[in-house]
């Protein structure tokens, strides 16, 4: 039994292998055949969600499997996805391979808070918030950038960007109290990804170039925006001070994309 425990992996040293194998991963997708990318994307990201469910294993619910992997998975494959539009070179590259290994490791690590202190409270709680907050949003820029660049019609993009929104919104507002999936957060992630997608659509017909990362930019501080509001409205902590910040700044995005847009294209 001895010899069999020492072979057994403790849940930080599982996150570490996780992150790992997915940086790895990245590394190899990105020098394979360019007809081959898209299903080595595609693999990966499926990998990251295998590979993130072993890792969270431990005391992991079919709800908390839906909830917590997501927000891996999908930085994954806006990460990797990215990964295209940098310069082939690799003094540019492996800064981002040990960026993105150490994001999942702490993303990871955030989510493993999440699937603890469902059962009892732990002090890490609002630091693993702040994270995910943080990597929701920063997933967010990055497919909305990915999709930006294949340079869909407005209709597809409104779609595209509905379903990430809604994606990327529902884990982290089930977050705040951690417990079933109920009707409340449901509508609100619907109501944020509708908003979302009616500023995507508006944007759709800006002159903005499809390379520009203003498109993503703005959307997430839009994202930033409202599910800043809507968790400080589930914590119960809303003031009127609040409110003035978060549509200061969304006003503020609004008036940086106009005045950077090329309106004589």
């Amino acid at each position: 039994m001895k010899i069999r425990g020492s072979f057994l992996l403790s849940k930080r040293q599982k996150i570490v292998t996780a992150s790992v194998l997915l940086t790895f991963g990245l590394m190899v997708t990105q020098n394979v055949n360019l007809f081959l990318r898209t299903r080595f994307i595609i693999g990966l990201t499926l990998f990251a969600f295998l590979v993130s469910m072993w890792a969270l294993s431990e005391g992991l619910s079919r709800l908390k499997a839906f909830t917590l992997l997501l927000l891996p998975t999908l930085f994954t494959l806006g990460a990797t996805s990215f990964y295209f539009l940098l310069p082939i070179r690799w003094l540019t590259r492996l800064p981002v391979d040990i960026a993105f290994g150490l994001s999942i490791y702490f993303l990871l690590l955030s989510q493993n808070v999440f699937n603890v202190a469902a059962t009892r409270t732990i002090p890490l709680y609002r630091a693993a918030s702040t994270v995910t907050f943080l990597f929701t949003i920063f997933t967010a820029i990055l497919l909305f950038h990915c999709l930006r660049v294949f340079q869909l019609p407005f209709y597809w993009n409104g779609l595209a960007v509905f379903v990430i929104t809604f994606l990327l919104s529902l884990p982290i507002l089930w977050s705040v109290k951690m417990e079933e999936i109920n009707a409340k957060l449901v509508a609100y992630s619907i109501c944020i990804s509708i908003i979302i997608t009616e500023c995507t659509i508006a944007l759709s017909f800006w002159p903005i170039p499809p390379v520009s990362l203003m498109w993503s930019i703005f959307l997430s501080s839009m994202l930033f925006v409202l599910l800043g509001l809507c968790l400080d409205h589930l914590k119960e902590r809303v003031t009127k001070r609040e409110v003035y910040l978060y549509f200061g700044f969304g006003s503020f995005s609004l008036l940086v994309v106009y005045f950077t847009t090329n309106w004589s294209l």
